[in-house]
Order: structure tokens, then sequence, then C-alpha cells
């Protein structure tokens, strides 16, 4: 079911062959993200990301885009912390082209003045509607407090800091990450297995003399507790972030922290859903996220709330964590927990796209492919005591609270 080969050429390719399909989706990983810029040149990444899409040496926007769309297909990308990553999701008969076009647009972008600055215009609006976003402004009075200076900056940089970018420094930062020695490649679903390794081959390394492979990095967290409230006008509710320093990808815990945060917030069945939105009714949502890195992770709640059921939703939810040993329905928190994390991978093995993206989350961690199946099967082998264990460590580290209030003043 899967072929893994490093080419002549340095691309990393991983082939999930699937006949039962109609379609495939394609992936292009590139081994740079936010916390390779400067400070100074914040966004360099997602501008670069963006303006990949206007021009090829052969191809215009319209070339690019059109053949992919015109049979229902699927062409996008995405940036973050450690890797820039490009997708098509298509019928199995355009794999071919779209590996053409793909290329194009990783090593042959043309980076034109024009592309650029009208790029930077689509950006700062989108920056403007982040920066009215209550979810994404607590979330990054966070980030800015607990991670460190490379991971702690948005995805998108500043207002400020993409108008500034040269184009030069464009071209300097792809010339050095956007190679194929520094690309991993992914398709699954159903295609020519030989046609696609041949395609691939006929890529050319850009950087020949100086062939680079970057490695993935992890941020450092703050060992101290960490409040942060902040006002905002026109807001009617107080929206929190609060989270711990967990474990990392590569820690022991790893597998039971992804039970206990799946019980904790995943879905309105879950535990803090179930106890602070339908029994004490503090909250319209509160929900839960595990973030993880090879070496660093945090698991963090979310909650809404009004100014007077802000204590309270903070008084329970220490509550919540800090019952959990005690808690008398624990086997059935941890068997939703198991079931539902269990569960949503099955489901997600369905779709193409998304088996390509949770294969490549794995292996650039893990740097060997790990299998939906032997994933699995890792959860499987948590119990309820490794869970009760780990929260136990999570909740007794640092605290770090984030919570952007009305400005009522």
């Amino acid at each position: 079911m899967y072929t893994h080969e490093i080419l002549d050429n340095g691309l990393d390719v991983i082939l999930i062959n699937r006949d039962s399909m109609m379609s495939a989706s394609v992936l292009f990983c590139v081994k740079a993200g936010s916390s390779k810029e400067a400070k100074e040149n914040a966004g360099l990444s997602h501008l670069i990301e963006h303006v990949s899409f206007r021009a090829t040496k052969r191809k215009n926007t319209f070339e690019i885009k059109q053949p992919i769309e015109e049979v229902g297909g699927v062409l996008n990308a995405f940036t973050s912390k450690n890797f820039t990553v490009f997708f098509a999701k298509i019928p199995s008969l355009k794999v071919n082209e779209t590996l053409e076009i793909m290329s194009e647009i990783l090593y042959e972008p043309l980076f034109k003045e024009e592309d650029i600055e009208k790029e930077k215009g689509i950006i700062l609006e989108e920056i403007s509607s982040y920066e009215d976003d209550p979810i994404n402004i607590v979330f990054e009075n966070l980030y800015t407090n607990v991670y460190d200076d490379n991971f702690s900056r948005p995805i998108m940089g500043y207002k400020d800091t993409v108008m500034n970018i040269k184009k030069s420094t464009i071209e300097e930062f792809h010339y050095k990450y956007y190679q194929p020695e520094n690309t991993v490649v992914i398709i699954s679903g159903k295609f020519d297995e030989d046609s696609v390794l041949k395609q691939l081959n006929r890529i050319k390394s850009i950087a020949n003399l100086n062939s680079f492979k970057n490695n993935i990095t992890s941020p450092s967290i703050v060992d101290k507790e960490i409040f942060i409230k902040k006002y905002k006008n026109d807001l009617a509710s107080n929206y929190l972030v609060q989270g711990f320093k967990a474990p990392s990808k590569l820690d022991e815990y790893y597998y039971s922290t992804l039970v206990l945060n799946t019980f904790l917030g995943s879905g309105m069945s879950s535990l803090l859903f179930s106890k602070i939105r339908e029994e004490e009714g503090l909250a319209y949502e509160v929900t839960s996220d595990y973030e993880t890195y090879p070496k660093a992770g945090l698991l963090l709640f979310y909650a809404a709330t009004t100014d007077k059921n802000l204590e309270n939703l903070l008084r329970k939810i220490q509550e919540v964590v800090d019952d959990l040993k005690n808690n008398k329905e624990i086997e059935k928190w941890f068997n939703y927990g198991k079931n539902r994390l269990i569960g949503k991978l099955t489901l997600e093995v369905e779709n193409n796209l998304s088996m390509a993206l949770n294969i490549l989350n794995l292996y650039v961690n893990y740097g060997k492919i790990m299998t939906i199946e032997e994933f699995i099967k890792n959860i499987e082998k948590v119990e309820i005591h490794n869970v009760i264990e780990t929260a136990s460590n999570i909740f007794s580290n640092n605290k770090y609270v984030s919570i952007l209030s009305p400005n009522n003043q």
C-alpha cells in the first residue's frame, strides 16, 4: 500500500495507492515556515505561499488554477510554523497534470514585483480581519507570552513587516528552502505509480551546489505562571484561553495526552462541555486543543462567557481538572475519549487528503512512515491509569491564562 523513495533529485516521496478510489490528493510539503524567518521579515513564508500562485515561468494564474478547478478539484496551500504545504484534490485522471502544475508553483514561480505588491495588499486585508477576531487575538496574546520569539510571531506577520519585505528577500528565502532536497511529496488515492515517479524524477534541484535539508524545530516554553488580560471595544463576551505545558509528540505520554484532550474538550459529549455548558450554563462554547511539536507541547482550553460568569467559569474549569483523579465516572470519560479519537482517525482515512496530511504529520515528526493503523494501535494501548498520571503531571505545571474582555470604560 505504501511506497517510499528518495529520488535522485532529493525529493522524499511517499505514495499511498488506493485503487478503490476515483480521486487522488497530491501534497508538496516544504520544510520551512514562519519560525525560520528573521523578525524583521515576519510573514515572509506566508507571502511566498500567496505569490507562488500568481505566475510561473510557463503559466499565468488562470493556467495554474483552471485545469484543476474545472474538473471539480481543489488547489490550495497553507503555512505553519515549520512547514508550507501546497495541496490538490483531483479526479485520478488529472494526477499527472496536477503534478506538473504544482512542481512549477513550488520551484519556478516568477515573483513579479506587481504580483508581490498585489498579494501584500491581500495579506494586509487578511491581517485586518484577524485583528478584528477576538478568538485569534486571545490566542495570539497567549503565544506571544508563552513561546519564544520564533514561534510567538503570527504566521501572517505584521502589517509593517509584510509591507517592507523586498523581492530579493523573497528570492533568497525561496532559493534556500524551496528545493527538492527539502520537500516531502505525498500522493494518496488512485494513480499510476510508475508514471508518477518518472514525472517527479524529472524535477531538477535548484540548488545543486548547496543542497539544504531543514530540521523541524520546536518552541521553548516559559517556566513561569502567565496571566494576561486585555480589553477590546465592541465585545459582548469575555474570551478565555488557559494552557499548560504538555508532553511533546515524541514523549512517552503523547498518546495518553491525546486521549485526555479528546475526552476533556472534543465534541458536545466531552467532559468540559457537559460540566460547564450543559450542567452550569457558564459558556456557549468550551473546547480543548493539544498543540504538539517534537520537543514541546501545550494543552489548551478555550471558552467564551459573559462578565458575570467569568469568575465561575475559571473556578469550574479548575474544579474539573482537580477532580479528574477522583471522578467516579472516569472510566466513562476515558472510554469516550479513546473511542472518539480512534473513530475520528478511522473516518479521516476515508478522505485522501486527510490521509495524506496525517501521514505527513507522522512522518516528519517520527522520521519514518507510521501507518494510521499503527497509530491507532498505540492509542489502543493507553489505559486509564496512564491518562490519570498524565493529567496529574500536566495540571501540576504552570498555568498560562489569556483573557480578552469587553472595554466597558
